[in-house]
C-alpha cells in the first residue's frame, strides 16, 4: 500500500520541518513556490501559484486534488504548513482506512455551522463582509441547510480508494474557485450535495497528542517569524522548549503588569497560546 503525506506553502506563509518520526513506508511531499524551501525529510515539488490564480488557490488546489497530481497512492495524509508531524503517522493512517470512509476529517473546535463561522470571520477581520454574506446566501438560494456541522481542515485524511472522494474533492475546488474565501465554508456543502462519507478523529490536534503539533503561522496577524519557528522546533528540541517557555513566560508576565496582548493572540497561535 502505497501512503502519501504532504502539504502546501506559498508565499512563506509557513516554514515546513522535518517530521520527528520519518516512517520509510510513507512518502512526504512539500508543494511550493519558495526556492529555498528545502526541508528534510521531504521531497519538493515547485509549482508557480499564479497558474492557478493566487497563493490561496494554489493551497486548495492541492489540499482538494493532490490525488489527481500525484497518481497512484492508496491514501494520503494533509496537513498545513504550521502542522509537525510527531509519532508514527502509519497508525491513523491504520484507523482510518479501517473504518471505511472516504475523508478523515477533524470538527471545529467551538462551531458548528457555515453561518456562525461566516459572522466570526467577518468578527475577526478574516474577509470582506459583504461578499462572505453572498456566498452563504448563494449556497441557502441553492437548497443547502447548513446543517452538515463544520469541519476544520487543517488535517485531512483521504482514502484514495473510495468511489464518492474524487467527485467530492473536485466539488470542493470548484466552489472554492467559485467563491476564493476559506474552504470551510464550503465543505460542509459538499457533504450535503455528495454525501460523501466522514470519519471524526477522537482527538483534537490542538491539544498534546501523538501524532500533531500545532504551531502558529509565519505570517499570521501578530506572530513574529522567530517564535513560530522556535515554538515548531520545541517539539523536538529541550533547547528550543526552554526559549520558546521563557519567551511565553515573558509575554505573560507583560500582560499581568501592563495589560499588553501577546503577538499572536489575535491569530489564535502566538506566544500565550499553545504547548510544545
Amino acid at each position: 500500500m502505497k501512503l502519501l503525506v504532504y502539504t502546501a506553502v506559498f508565499g512563506g506563509y509557513d516554514r515546513v520541518f522535518p517530521p520527528v518520526v520519518r516512517e520509510a513506508a510513507l512518502d512526504y511531499v512539500v508543494v511550493t513556490d519558495d526556492p529555498d524551501l528545502k526541508p528534510a525529510g521531504w521531497r519538493v515539488i515547485r509549482v508557480d501559484p499564479a497558474d492557478y490564480g493566487s497563493p490561496k488557490a494554489a493551497n486548495l488546489h492541492y489540499k482538494a486534488l493532490m490525488h489527481r497530481e500525484l497518481p497512484g497512492y492508496d491514501a494520503s495524509l494533509y496537513i498545513d504548513g504550521n502542522v509537525r508531524l510527531l509519532g508514527r503517522t502509519s497508525e491513523l493512517f491504520e484507523r482510518f482506512l479501517a473504518s471505511g470512509a472516504a475523508l478523515g476529517v477533524f470538527r471545529h473546535p467551538t462551531r458548528d455551522c457555515v453561518a456562525d463561522e461566516v459572522e466570526a470571520c467577518i468578527n475577526g477581520r478574516k474577509g470582506d463582509p459583504a461578499t462572505l454574506r453572498a456566498e452563504l446566501a448563494a449556497y441557502r438560494a441553492e437548497g443547502f441547510a447548513d446543517d452538515q456541522g463544520l469541519i476544520e481542515a487543517t488535517i485531512m485524511l483521504k482514502n484514495h480508494n473510495a468511489p464518492d472522494m474524487d467527485a467530492a474533492m473536485g466539488l470542493w475546488r470548484d466552489l472554492f474557485s467559485r467563491f476564493r474565501t476559506r474552504d470551510q465554508f464550503s465543505l460542509p456543502v459538499v457533504r450535503a450535495r455528495t454525501g460523501v462519507r466522514c470519519v471524526y478523529h477522537d482527538f483534537n490536534f490542538r491539544n498534546p497528542n501523538p501524532w500533531f503539533g500545532h504551531y502558529p503561522h509565519r505570517k499570521g496577524a501578530g506572530v513574529r517569524p522567530l517564535y513560530a519557528d522556535i515554538f515548531a522546533r520545541a517539539y523536538d528540541s529541550g533547547f528550543h522548549r526552554l526559549v520558546l517557555r521563557a519567551w511565553q513566560g515573558w509575554w505573560s508576565l507583560r500582560r499581568r503588569l501592563k495589560g499588553f496582548s501577546a503577538p499572536g493572540d489575535a491569530a489564535g497561535g502566538g506566544e500565550a497560546s499553545g504547548r510544545a
